[in-house]
């Protein structure tokens, strides 16, 4: 999971100026600068990175997932990626 985070951080890192190191985790998206359209672009870069599908918004809070917080997306990813795994 450490990996991931990192890998997390080094791709926000490029959407916002804040340091992402020093933040809790629970800080929403937007409050750190990343808005809808650079979310997007996250989502392909995550996608491309971890090779992974992030579903649609609809299916993200089917399966009790969001996109509204950094511990939000690294839980997604992590989940997403494990389930690619198995």
């Amino acid at each position: 999971m450490c990996e991931i985070k990192q890998e997390l951080e080094t791709i926000l890192s490029e959407y916002t100026t804040a340091e992402l190191k020093s933040l809790s985790g629970d800080e929403n998206l937007a409050d750190i600068g990343i808005d809808s359209l650079s979310l997007v672009e996250i989502i392909f870069d995550i996608e491309e990175q971890f090779d992974i599908k992030i579903p649609h918004e609809a299916e993200l809070e089917q399966r009790g997932f969001s996109l509204d917080s950094l511990a939000d997306l690294l839980h997604l990813v992590t989940c997403l990626y494990q389930e690619r795994q198995s």
